[in-house]
């Protein structure tokens, strides 16, 4: 038998323990190539949206193949491990370390090339599918399929670079220890876990400080958080098992006493694991969830903007010209619409964070009507009538009738007659409350703007559709999403090379810019979610399957005392279970906490869905994998039930 031979027999022999490291490299190569198909299509350049993907993509090809190196570096150190014993038999029949290395690198590259082979095939396979998809998702009509040489060369390149150069230092991996402790293998006994109190309070303290130092700086609380994660595993949660087990009432129940003082020495053998697996399950969590209340945010923002179009007048000789280029574009398009133009100035209110905006009675009668509000009062001196929102209400506490707000640059004590509660902001100016005052009053405050501050002066042409109704945001076939992004895209254009400074904004526009913006953010995030979290899953199960002969060896021993297969089918079930699903708790509860305390900086709304929507999915794919790496433990270790 030759060397290569004897190489091919061993990964044929352990083809079960290699299966899971062969299955998520395969996938890391499929979902590296399908990128690489995607950048290097040539109808990609089409729309702005897909140039932009394909530079994201970019960047997420060089994250994957980073990915990728630390997780073969990983699987190769564990899989080595295990094989211990293995190579003292070979050094004891005459195998030296160069002999040993060669014989892992053969064997790695066995496995690679056909990982390379498979996920080539299966991204081929799926390459239709992919490209369907990724053109629906970036508003491209079709991609169609293509010859990707370029494709092909790069994730062929890329990889067979990767598992030839983690191959070639397999050998820094193989024990150097002598023969007798090489056959020992795992079979030493273990040192009884220990955890530090005070070690343990600087970890709680960690995690405290990362959770008060969010709003002040992100990277701190990162940092803090990371660490505070680590000495959670290494320490907290051993000390809590030990604490646990002093608990008679709970120990001696059952088979609580096996599984309570096994998870003691497996949540330390596999706390950097654990760490590990937590850290990039929050980051896919937070990220999934924070795409998703984006998402929320943007629909919101639709269905809380009453105008179809908006046009602001910033440069007066040029908006008679642009109004009617506006009004030819919908009138081509068969569109039906009114407009009305409205007069007001934006100002600051004193102890407020947020500025409000002062209109004249005369044009807020204009709001009114095109939008069924209630009217005002009959106005005099510095008399005003408040108009907001609830969610604007919660940042003017205090406003109420017969209460009196100072404004500052002109300043002017307006005593608010009435309140006026809308469900939709119904300012022109976006994100402002309204102050309507006579235009008698609106008059003599504009003539009392200083002149730097001209500006703060708003007239705004609004136009109102009645066929877009602003129910429901818009698909992207819907007539206000398609007009809305060329008119948006129009004005931006103007803007951006100095034609105009005068502003559009157009409802259906902004939403589907929001809209294509978050799929890309999906597109890119799904593929690079699923990655983590399967090779996540991969690292528990090579964990497992390292230390499945010591526990072989020990439910042995126990079934010769009287442990049935029923109780040991339970211990072990909830000691996987917890190295699977606690990961996935810690991770959501995290997750949880940063994007609430990041949501006003954001503008988000209610988070909390988005975060049970996005863990929920982590907690699904968790447990299928749970589900297919127990099932196969179980059965291993009935095997050696007496």
């Amino acid at each position: 038998m030759s060397f290569r031979q004897f190489a091919f027999n061993n990964v044929r022999r352990n083809a079960r323990a290699y299966f899971a490291y062969f299955l998520s490299s395969s996938f890391m190569v499929m979902v590296f190539f399908t990128y690489a198909l995607f950048i290097f299509h040539p109808d990609i350049n089409r729309t702005d949206l897909g140039a932009n993907v394909q530079m994201v993509m970019q960047v997420m090809e060089y994250i994957i193949f980073v990915f990728a190196f630390l997780f073969v570096l990983y699987s190769i150190g564990s899989f080595l491990k295990a094989r211990n014993k293995e190579f003292g038999i070979l050094t004891i029949l005459g195998a030296n370390q160069g002999q040993l290395g060669r014989l892992v690198f053969v064997e790695n590259m066995i496995i690679g090339l056909l990982a390379i082979l498979t996920g080539l095939l299966s991204g081929l396979l799926l390459s239709k599918l992919f490209l369907a998809l990724s053109a629906r998702m970036i508003g491209i009509e079709q991609l169609g399929l293509y010859v990707p040489v370029k494709a092909l060369l790069l994730t062929v390149g890329s990889f067979a670079l990767l598992f030839i150069v983690i191959s070639a230092f397999t050998l820094f991996f193989i024990n150097r220890n002598r023969v007798l402790e090489l056959l020992k293998g795992s079979s030493k006994p273990k040192k009884e876990p220990k955890a530090s109190i005070w070690i343990s309070l600087l970890g709680i303290a960690l995690l405290a400080a990362g959770y008060f130092e969010i709003d002040k700086s992100l990277m701190t609380a990162a940092v803090t958080g990371i660490a505070g994660t680590y000495f959670f595993f290494t320490q907290i949660t051993v000390l809590a098992f030990r604490l646990l087990k002093r608990s008679r009432k709970l120990t001696w129940r059952g088979t609580n006493l096996i599984w309570i003082s096994e998870m003691a020495y497996k949540i330390k053998d596999n706390a950097q694991i654990l760490f590990m697996v937590t850290v990039v399950t929050s980051i896919c969590c937070m990220a999934v969830a924070f795409i998703m209340s984006v998402n929320v945010r943007s629909q919101n923002m639709y269905l809380e903007d009453p105008y179809p179009i908006r046009y602001f007048v910033n440069e007066p000789g040029l908006a008679e010209a642009e109004l009617k280029l506006v009004r030819q574009k919908l009138d081509e398009k068969g569109i039906a619409y009114q407009t009305f133009m409205t007069e007001s100035y934006r100002a600051q209110a004193s102890g407020r964070k947020l500025d409000v905006s002062v209109m004249p009675a005369d044009s807020y009668q204009h709001v009114a009507d095109a939008l069924g509000l209630k009217q005002t009062i009959d106005l005099k001196g510095e008399q005003t009538v408040l108009v907001q929102t609830d969610k604007q209400a919660a940042n003017n506490p205090g406003w109420s009738p017969h209460t009196t707000v100072k404004l500052n640059d002109p300043f002017a004590n307006l005593e608010i007659m009435n309140e006026i509660r809308t469900k939709q902001e119904v300012s022109p100016v976006p994100g402002t409350s309204m102050l309507i005052v006579s235009r008698e009053l609106y008059n003599e405050l504009i003539r009392q703007i200083p002149e730097s501050k001209s500006f703060w002066k708003q007239t705004a042409h609004i136009f109102m559709v009645p066929s877009w109704t602003g129910k429901k945001a818009p698909e992207r076939k819907n007539e206000e999403y398609r007009v809305g992004l060329e008119l948006e895209q129009w004005g931006y254009d103007r803007m951006s090379t100095g034609q105009s400074s005068n502003l559009m904004m157009v409802r259906g526009g902004t939403y589907a810019n929001h809209e294509q913006s978050v799929s890309m953010m999906s597109f890119v995030g799904i593929f690079i979610a699923s990655l983590l979290s399967v090779c996540s899953a991969s690292f528990l199960y090579f964990k497992l399957h390292s230390e499945l002969r010591q526990d072989q060896r020990m439910y042995t021993s126990m079934s010769k005392i009287g442990l049935r297969e029923v109780e040991m089918g339970k211990s072990s079930v909830i000691q996987i279970a917890m190295l699977f699903f606690i990961p996935i708790l810690v991770s959501a509860i995290q997750t949880l906490v940063v994007l609430n305390r990041v949501r006003e900086g954001f503008d988000l709304d209610d988070v909390n869905q988005p975060v049970l929507i996005a863990s929920a999915a982590f907690l699904i794919v968790q447990a299928v994998y749970f589900a297919l790496v127990s099932t196969r433990y179980m059965q291993k270790l009935k095997r050696v039930m007496v």
